[in-house]
């Protein structure tokens, strides 16, 4: 046992992060394929309310099939690449998204391309706690049915948005389908774009769509495109209000050009902020820009405030709202001191007072490996934020064909935030241990909604009691509490793996944790 605990741990430290508020950890490499996770207008991870821990990729080695990877949360590695697509051999399947729901389910999109179609049909697959669902062709490929997203409403309800911009002037738009019955039968397309079936610009470089989930079923979509002329880019956005959708709204400052990759995030007032890059040229390069209206708004502000300042080369902003407002956004940079290999890196800021002032740039990703392609779980966990990007798989090497899949934890201390306490705790949650294998202390969050007596104990594999954590009457809201590795004599114990269990209420939750000396 003590040989495998102390391999493991060293491999622990090979590819994490050394730092306690960001770890990473490799999901798979080398995947040799540049566009394994192509584009980031959608997350490429997720986890299910029951804290199971998801990674979704394009890999042409499995077929030119979309693949997933689970986290395995006692022994802290990542599963095999297993396929969820089913695409024939000479096919293609790339571009995907996941979103999970509130009830332990995932849902996954993408777009492919079987040998004999010329065109794409987004297809769908569902993860029910247990297994994946065979695909579902949703469109069919008699279009370019491109860069599809998925989302979860409040109320269940499932979104799919995707563009057909490759077809001709005159049909290019910006669909939207959704489910209220977790994918069994799906409404006919809403048009979100404008009725004239233009979307400028060529159709690499537009119309990705960004979905943004508000409360009561509210829904936003965000995306960027030219104008009719050609002669600028600009960010747009709908609102579905529970049940249908508005026209578009233009979003972006008329000052700027170029603007590009919007992202979207609510709060709880179901204020709406977006984040774009700008792009002005010369010595300023680009920028990243944020405007926020509140729900019922008719126009967005004319001004927008900004996040990172001109001067900084950046691109492709992802954006997390937590429970107490405050804003998360994540983006790809160059790095500056980077001089021969154009190396770009996964950098993150923080704004406790909606957007006004904004932390000092963290870096996310690992050194010396060219970074891009970021995604972000919407959904912020008490325990953080979970993303997920490629990587080089090996250092000093610009936009590479050989990739690493990189996942990273993001923990909501990062800015010297207050303990983060939920507003209205609407369930019990038992969240686990931070960090995972640990050594000497490991910090455990849950939350109660109720007014009631409770206790957190912690026992070995015999079921034994080793330390009782909690033992008090508390009322509704988010806790944490630290174990220090220590029985209730004070002794310190060995390395294992140990339960610990949330009583208390008619409520009995168990988790796993391992411990490393």
């Amino acid at each position: 046992m003590f040989k495998f605990t102390t391999v493991l741990f060293v491999l622990l430290l090979l590819i994490g992060s050394a730092f306690s508020q960001i770890t990473t950890s490799e999901v798979a490499g080398p995947v040799v394929f540049s566009g394994a996770m192509y584009y980031n207008h959608g997350s490429h991870v997720a986890r299910t309310s029951d804290g199971k821990l998801f990674v979704v990729w394009a890999d042409p080695d499995a077929n030119g099939q979309i693949v997933y990877s689970q986290y395995d949360e006692v022994f802290q590695t990542w599963s095999p690449a297993v396929a969820i697509s089913n695409n024939p051999a000479g096919g293609t399947a790339e571009k995907t998204a996941i979103a999970a729901d509130d009830n332990g389910n995932l849902y996954v999109v993408w777009q492919q391309r079987n040998v004999t179609a010329d065109d794409y049909a987004v297809m769908f697959s569902k993860y029910d706690g247990t297994n994946w669902s065979a695909p579902a062709d949703l469109t069919g490929a008699n279009l370019e049915n491109e860069e599809a997203n998925v989302a979860v409403s409040t109320d269940g309800k499932i979104f799919i948005v995707w563009n057909t911009h490759s077809e001709p002037d005159g049909d290019e738009w910006i669909l939207c389908i959704n489910s209220d019955d977790a994918g069994s039968t799906w409404s006919t397309p809403d048009t979100l774009s404008s009725s004239d079936g233009l979307i400028g610009n060529s159709s690499i470089e537009a119309a990705r769509v960004n979905l943004a989930r508000g409360s009561n079923g509210k829904m936003v979509a965000t995306w960027f495109e030219s104008d009719d002329a050609g002669i600028r880019e600009d960010i747009l956005m709908n609102q579905f209000d529970g049940s249908q959708w508005s026209g578009e709204m233009f979003v972006s400052d008329t000052t700027t050009t170029n603007n590009r990759y919007a992202w979207a995030a609510l709060d709880a007032s179901d204020n709406i902020y977006i984040v774009w890059r700008p792009f002005l040229g010369g010595t300023t390069i680009s920028y990243l820009q944020m405007k926020h209206k509140a729900w019922n708004d008719t126009t967005w502000p004319t001004t927008a405030d900004t996040v990172v300042s001109p001067g900084n080369i950046v691109a492709r902003p992802t954006m997390v709202i937590d429970d107490n407002g405050n804003l998360f956004v994540a983006y790809q940079r160059d790095v500056p001191a980077d001089t021969v290999y154009s190396i770009d890196e996964i950098a993150l800021v923080a704004s406790t007072d909606g957007g006004a002032t904004w932390s000092d740039q963290f870096t996310l990703s690992r050194a010396d490996h060219d970074g891009g392609y970021q995604g972000m779980d919407p959904r912020v966990r008490s325990s953080g934020i979970d993303m997920a990007w490629r990587e080089s798989y090996r250092i000093n090497q610009n936009d590479p064909d050989s990739l690493a899949i990189v996942y990273g934890h993001v923990d909501l201390s990062i800015v010297g935030l207050e303990e983060l306490q939920t507003r209205v705790v609407e369930k019990f949650y038992l969240a686990q241990n931070y960090p995972n294998p640990f050594n000497p202390t490991t910090q455990i969050k849950y939350s109660i909604k109720e007014l009631g007596n409770y206790e957190l104990t912690v026992y070995n594999m015999l079921g034994e009691k080793i330390r009782t954590l909690v033992s008090s009457k508390l009322s509704p809201g988010t806790y944490s509490v630290d174990w220090e590795g220590k029985n209730e004599l004070g002794t310190t114990v060995a390395s294992g793996i140990y339960f610990y269990r949330l009583n208390g209420e008619n409520l009995s939750i168990s988790k796993k944790m391992v411990l490393i000396r």
